[in-house]
Formats: structure tokens, sequence, C-alpha cells
């Protein structure tokens, strides 16, 4: 007993994070680890089912429900002006693929979270301007 150390167990408060910060995230992490093939296969999977087979499956489910209420007409008119903020994640992600497909391709070396916040800060950036 004499030789143990008890350390303290420090407990940090985790900042939550939207849907969006979440996603950009992982797709980061996950990239930065990928070869460059992988990077760039993912950044097409995640680009193609965020940018159209999400949005055409949500109106797939509008167009197969042909019951009219005034409450179903007001929430699809909402998500109908907010259907471009999926297209914009798949924009995003599409983007860090693409990135770290080039990356990877020309350099072995793996990014630091510092840089890895950098490169999701720029991919929303891109994604918003391309949107």
């Amino acid at each position: 007993m004499e030789g143990r150390r008890y350390y303290k167990r420090r407990y940090y408060r985790r900042r939550s994070r939207s849907v969006v910060a979440t996603l950009v995230h992982d797709m980061v992490e996950i990239c930065n680890r990928l070869p460059w093939w992988g990077a760039a296969l993912m950044g097409v999977v995640m680009f193609s089912f965020f940018y159209w087979i999400v949005p055409a499956w949500i109106h797939h489910q509008w167009d197969s429900n042909p019951s009219r209420s005034p409450l179903g007409d007001l929430i699809r008119q909402v998500f109908e002006r907010r259907l471009h903020w999926i297209q914009y994640l798949g924009i995003a992600l599409g983007l860090i693929g693409a990135f770290f497909a080039v990356k990877n391709y020309f350099s072995t070396t793996r990014l630091n979270p510092h840089g890895n916040r950098r490169v999701g800060i720029l991919a929303r950036l891109l994604g918003r301007f391309l949107d």
C-alpha cells in the first residue's frame, strides 16, 4: 500500500455538440486514419447519401402519405425549407473525404487534433459557400 499512489479522478464537462458538428468531427477522425482510397470512397459514399439519398427518401415519404392535414402541411413546409441543411452536410463530408484523399496520397503522416479541427471548420465553411 505504501508504494501505490492514488490519483484523484478528474471529470471534465463535455460541451454538447450539434449533430452536424459531431458527424463532421467523426468523419475527420475516420478519414485521417484511412488510406487515400478509403478516404475518397468514404467521401463519395457520405456525399451521395446525404446529398441525394436522404432528400429523395424524405420526398418519397411525403408523396406516399396522401392524407392532408393542416399540421402535416405545416411540418412539411418547415422541413422543405430546411432540407438544404442535409445537402450542406453532404457537401461538407464530401469535401473532408476529398481533402484527406489528396493529403493521404502524398503524405503518410496524420494530422494532430488541432489540424483535425481546422479541417472540419474549413469543410463547414466551404460547404456553406457551395450550398
